[in-house]
């Protein structure tokens, strides 16, 4: 399944929003000063300021764009 990739600075990431039944987030991968974080869906503005998300890309993991990108910022 091809997924959004964001690298979180600040190791938040969005919670389920009241109302919503799906998984919106399906995998994090937490480090001592960043968040690699898997999302089926993109982020909403407020997500990404509250959680100092920076989009990684859509893809799979092992696509090479989305290597690149997280590599910027971790």
């Amino acid at each position: 399944m091809r997924n959004y990739w964001y690298v979180s600075l600040n190791n938040k990431y969005p919670l389920p929003m009241r109302g919503q039944h799906k998984r919106v987030v399906m995998s994090v991968q937490m480090k001592a000063e960043y968040s690699i974080v898997e999302m089926t869906r993109e982020a909403t503005p407020v997500e990404i300021d509250h959680c100092k998300l920076v989009y990684c890309g859509f893809g799979y993991w092992k696509d090479e764009h989305i290597q690149k990108n997280i590599k910027k910022y971790v």
